[in-house]
């Protein structure tokens, strides 16, 4: 046991010292936000065409929103901003004018403490904020943030997990990258590794891993293939979603056959054009 314990503690040390945070204190990709112009709009769309279990929000702090919730306690967060005035319906606002679409990646982790004393080491500035639920810890300057739930076995109702189309996890998301060499760098810095270099739908991309999460970061130039099915061209950031489904035949049999439903053997792409998204099931 003593020799584990030694092993371990050599191992934490030389990550630190190489700059790069202990990867077993990362969980997974806990949720994304995305920004929409019209909630109604886009619940009638998830709801009554994808058909997941929309778990509806509250206003507060100058946003109001609702949630696509799954049984291994990932999520989606579709927000709208009420009130500009306040710091994040600005900061909606804001984003908004440019597109509607995912704004930045929320990482769950199991210690904040290990991520500050890291951060703090490397001379990152960040920001935290806290309540009785979680505390979330966001470096300034990147699109995205880590949280630290209190209650880490925690699992909203079966009521709002539960979904026609068989859904059960937000498994990956996709980033249009103008500068893929840049964004891997970056993601490294916070705790991806990366695994393989590949390509969908035709479009090279990087394979990057985090927890039980996956991240591709694709080549924007060379995305085409699937901006000719949204409504900004020259679109970078967050873009697609791979959920797991427990039966494709299921779904499919659910979903409107057209020029945006894309089945395949293995998986099912389907494309909102409003929102600049598209979505991968898989089994």
């Amino acid at each position: 046991m003593r020799i584990l314990i030694t092993i371990f503690i050599l191992i934490y040390f030389v990550s630190a010292t190489n700059g790069q945070i202990p990867s077993p204190n990362f969980i997974s990709i806990d949720h994304i936000p995305i920004a929409v112009k019209n909630l109604d709009n886009s619940r009638k769309e998830f709801s009554d065409l994808l058909h997941f279990k929309v778990k509806n929000g509250k206003e507060h702090e100058g946003i109001k929103n609702y949630f696509i919730k799954f049984e291994d306690g990932t999520y989606l967060e579709f927000t709208t901003p009420i009130d500009s005035l306040q710091t994040i319906g600005k900061y909606y606002a804001d984003f908004l004018k440019n597109r509607q679409g995912g704004t930045s990646l929320a990482i769950a982790v199991k210690s904040s403490d290990t991520l500050i004393n890291y951060l703090n080491a490397q001379s990152i500035v960040y920001n935290i904020d806290s309540n009785r639920i979680w505390k979330t810890i966001e470096p300034k300057g990147f699109e995205l943030f880590f949280i630290d739930y209190a209650d880490k076995q925690w699992r909203d109702s079966k009521t709002n997990t539960t979904h026609l189309n068989t859904a059960s996890s937000l498994k990956s998301a996709y980033i249009l990258s103008p500068d893929i060499n840049t964004d891997v760098k970056k993601y490294k810095l916070f705790g991806f590794s990366e695994l393989k270099k590949g390509s969908f739908l035709n479009i090279p991309y990087r394979h990057l891993i985090i927890g039980d999460s996956h991240l591709y970061l694709l080549e924007a130039y060379k995305s085409k293939k699937i901006t000719r099915f949204l409504n900004q061209q020259d679109l970078i950031g967050i873009c697609g979603f791979e959920i797991k489904v427990k039966a494709l035949s299921t779904l499919n049999k659910l979903l409107e056959k057209t020029d945006r439903v894309i089945i395949d053997k293995n998986r099912t792409i389907v494309y909102l054009q409003d929102l600049n998204l598209f979505f991968v099931f898989t089994e």
